[in-house]
This record gives C-alpha cells, sequence and structure tokens, in this order.
C-alpha cells in the first residue's frame, strides 16, 4: 500500500473510543472472549496477508513497512498514519476504505473484509495496543467538565471571535440549522464548514465558528447558553458532534465517531450527555466528561432525525425517517412510551419549557402538541403546512413557530390555534433575486429569548426575521 499524503487533523478534540461496526467486536475494544485487540494477536495478521508485498520488511512502498508495531507507529514518509482513539482521522483507514482510483489500498486485488477493517478500526480506537500486557497509547482529552446551571443567571454573548473566510459554494448553500440562545440575544446558523452568530432582531454579526468536519446539520444551545453543540460531517464519511464555547469560540471537546454524517444531536440540560441520532438507525448517548458511550438505543427502523432532551432532563424524544417517535429515560435510555400520530418523516421535535409537553411535526404536513405523561396527542393539526412541516420549535412562552413546504411561516398560540402566519416571500428584500434552479423555502425557525423575534432560514442560505405579531 502507497500511503499518498497525509490527513490533517484537528488540534482541539476530546477522543472517543467507538468503531464503525461495533457489531462485529464489542464496543469495550475487546474480542468476544473478554481479550483487548492488539496489534501482535488481531491486527498483524491482517496486514501479512494483505500489505506485505508492498509495505513488509523487503519493500517499502511510500516508507512505510506495516510488518512490525514500530514501525507502523513511526508511520510513512507522510508523518503518522494511526491516531490513538481516533480510527476517523487515521490516514490508514482512509485509505483502506477509499474507493478511488490511485488512492484505495491494496491497490489491486482482494479489499479488506468489513471485519477485518472493524479490527483495524477498533484497535485504533480502544488504543493502539502492541500486545495483550501493554497500556494503551496516549489519548489526548481535555477533560470537558459541565457548570452548574444558575436559575436566573444570563447566557454567554460572543466577543472578539477570530475572523475567518467562510468557503464560497458555487450553488447558494442552505441554511439547514438554526437555534437560538435560551438566555442571550444570539443566533447560530450554519454555513458551509461553519457557524454565523448574529443578533436576532438586527442580524449584527458577532462572529463566525469554523466546523472543518464538514457541514453542519443540527445546532443547540445548552440550557445555561454557555455551550453550542454542533453536529454533522462529510456524508458516508464521517461524523461527529463538537461542543463550543460560545463567549470564545473555543472547542471544548469533540464527540462521537460516525462512519456517515451526524443529522440529529442534543446536549442535557446539565451539560453531562449528549444523545445523537444516527442513518445507522441508532441513537447513541455518550458522556460529555469523558468520551464513553453511555447507552445505545436501536429502537428505531430508519434514519433518526430528530432528538431532544427535556428541559428538565427527565425525558429524550427520538424521531425518524418513516414517522416513528419514541420517549425514552433521559439518563438511561430506557423505553417510556412510543408517540405514534405521523405517517413520513418527522423534521423536528421541540419541547415546551415546562417538560409536560413536546411537539412534533413531519413531511405528512401534520404537527401535533404531545402530552408526555401518557402520550396523548393534546391538539392535531393535520395540515398544518401544505406539502410538510419542515420546522418547529416552542418560544419561552409556549407559542409555536413553524415552517413549510407552503412557503410559510406560522405562529400558533399556547392553545393549538393559528394565531398569524406570514409568506416568506414577504420577508425577502425587494433586491434579492432568488438563485437559478432553486426555490426559496423556509426550513429553519426559531424563536429569540425575549419572544419577540421569530428567526427563518431558506433554501437559498438566507437569514430573515418576523417581528411577533
Amino acid at each position: 500500500m502507497k500511503l499518498l499524503r497525509r490527513l490533517p487533523l484537528p488540534i482541539f478534540a476530546v477522543i472517543l473510543t467507538f468503531a464503525f461496526m461495533a457489531n462485529v467486536r464489542g464496543e469495550d475494544g475487546k474480542e468476544d472472549n473478554g481479550k483487548p485487540i492488539t496489534f501482535e494477536d488481531n491486527v498483524a495478521a491482517i496486514f501479512k496477508k494483505s500489505c506485505s508485498v508492498c509495505h513488509g520488511d523487503g519493500k517499502q512502498e511510500a516508507g512505510l513497512n506495516l510488518a512490525n508495531y514500530a514501525a507502523v507507529m513511526k508511520g510513512s514518509g507522510g508523518g503518522e498514519i494511526v491516531v490513538a482513539g481516533r480510527s476517523s482521522a487515521s490516514r490508514l483507514i482512509e485509505v483502506l476504505r477509499s474507493t478511488e482510483e490511485g488512492e484505495r489500498m491494496p491497490p489491486d486485488g482482494e479489499r479488506l473484509s468489513i471485519e477485518a477493517l472493524s479490527m483495524i478500526s477498533q484497535w485504533i480506537d480502544t488504543g493502539l495496543r502492541e500486545n495483550a500486557g501493554s497500556s494503551v497509547a496516549a489519548m489526548r482529552t481535555l477533560g470537558f467538565k459541565a457548570a452548574p446551571l444558575v436559575d436566573g443567571a444570563l447566557g454567554a454573548v460572543p466577543t472578539n471571535l477570530p475572523a475567518i473566510n467562510p468557503i464560497e459554494t458555487r450553488r447558494p448553500y442552505p441554511l439547514l440549522a438554526l437555534a437560538t440562545s435560551p438566555r442571550a440575544p444570539v443566533v447560530a446558523a450554519s454555513r458551509y464548514t461553519a457557524i454565523e452568530l448574529l443578533t436576532p432582531s438586527s442580524r449584527s454579526p458577532l462572529g463566525t465558528i469554523p466546523f472543518p468536519e464538514g457541514e453542519p446539520l443540527a445546532i443547540t444551545f445548552s440550557r445555561s447558553g454557555r455551550l453550542l453543540l454542533v453536529a454533522g460531517g462529510k456524508p458516508v464519511r464521517s461524523g461527529a458532534v463538537v461542543l463550543f464555547d460560545v463567549a470564545t469560540g473555543k472547542r471544548l471537546a469533540t464527540i462521537g465517531d460516525e462512519p456517515d454524517a451526524i443529522i440529529a444531536a442534543d446536549i442535557s440540560p446539565d451539560e453531562k450527555r449528549v444523545a445523537i441520532g444516527c442513518t445507522s438507525r441508532l441513537v447513541k448517548l455518550y458522556s460529555t466528561e469523558d468520551g464513553s458511550l453511555q447507552a445505545t438505543i436501536d429502537k428505531h427502523t430508519d434514519w433518526v432525525t430528530a432528538v431532544a432532551f427535556s428541559p428538565d432532563g427527565k425525558y429524550l424524544a427520538t424521531g425518524d425517517r418513516i414517522g416513528n417517535i419514541h420517549l425514552w429515560d433521559g439518563a438511561t435510555g430506557g423505553v417510556i412510551l412510543p408517540l405514534s400520530e405521523h405517517k413520513k418523516s418527522v423534521r423536528a421535535l421541540s419541547w415546551r419549557s415546562d417538560s409536560k409537553v413536546i411537539a412534533s411535526c413531519g413531511e405528512d404536513g401534520t404537527l401535533v402538541w404531545w402530552d408526555v405523561k401518557d402520550g396523548w396527542p393534546l391538539a392535531t393539526k393535520p395540515d398544518a403546512h401544505a406539502g410538510g412541516v419542515l420546522d418547529c420549535r416552542f418560544g419561552p412562552q409556549g407559542e409555536l413557530a413553524t415552517c413549510g413546504r407552503d412557503g410559510t411561516v406560522k405562529l400558533w398560540s399556547t392553545d393549538g390555534m393559528e394565531k398569524s402566519k406570514i409568506l416568506l416571500n414577504e420577508l425577502v428584500s425587494a433586491e434579492f433575486q432568488a438563485p437559478k434552479g432553486v426555490r426559496l423555502l423556509p426550513i429553519r425557525v426559531a424563536m429569540s429569548s425575549d419572544s419577540e423575534t421569530v428567526i427563518i432560514g431558506d433554501t437559498g442560505g438566507e437569514l430573515h426575521t418576523w417581528k411577533v405579531p
């Protein structure tokens, strides 16, 4: 195998040990017999069988020798090929998984099996042990610690964030994720490989935070307002969740190591757990303090499209691409009850501030307010938006904002009645020209912490504000 280039690595990370094929081997990095996965017992034989012709003691293409542990740790002429705790950031795994001509390894002959790839990945993720008597290699950690939530405390506001130049895209990049701080006048909007922070009413820029992991697909603030969770990645390549300090933009933790972009995520009110929804149909709960996988939920039968902790942390709600919604214990992931009403993909879940009601919306056009005590639909609007509801978000006072494929944004009262609505076209300035081939739709909504402004993101990447009537 010839390693063509060295993969750049992020310098701020809390390393999470998770393999992309956990069903083949244990999630704790051990074989079924309880022994740790090591180079000598498990990995060396794979390299000898598939790689020794080009990367053995006799021949070392690109300066890489995979015949012994010390040589593997040394890497190739381009630098290190394995990073303890991060198989997704290891050049070795990148070329073994690649399908590109000239990069894929081995370049000829049979590819490594799924089991072999899983074994190598877990060996990396669990600390690169040389043998059963070896300790794990040093894995970087920043020791993230949750801060106690103080009632009435104001959330953080960004100050002096470093300027970055956002990556330009050939076509307008849709505003795929949007969130507002529950305790401060701050809006976070997704851009390609970055997060833009602004004020809700005037949309004045507060700074930009880079997200080199790829596309930000889910954004949320912690209940304290001091943390910003960003989830996403590179489709069918990698996915992760990153926690940022809102005030400084500093990366505090990187959680999750998925083989696909993460499309749904949330952080618990006490900031001690992160839940992610995966295209693998799994929901996973991680500790923010040590990155450990605390629970895996495998009830869903399709992509998990929405994940939301209740404000009191008692519940976790999840929805999927075929309309299923489940309510779980927020701490353990234990099942509580299903919420059955939607016939198509669940687009969003939003909790009312008292944790007694959760709203759901879907591509079937239906909007539902659920009593979580017994799963009863307190109010159901089967035609809330013609063609599908794309997002819903509770405001601090119990009002609900929604947007849909009919091009409208709506505000619903606390008793589930339509209060007011506005067409997206009415919010777009007269000078704005829609990009060619792009149908402008409102795809994300949020409400400011003072309940006075609805913020809307559209398919053309524009951000709009609507003063609550």
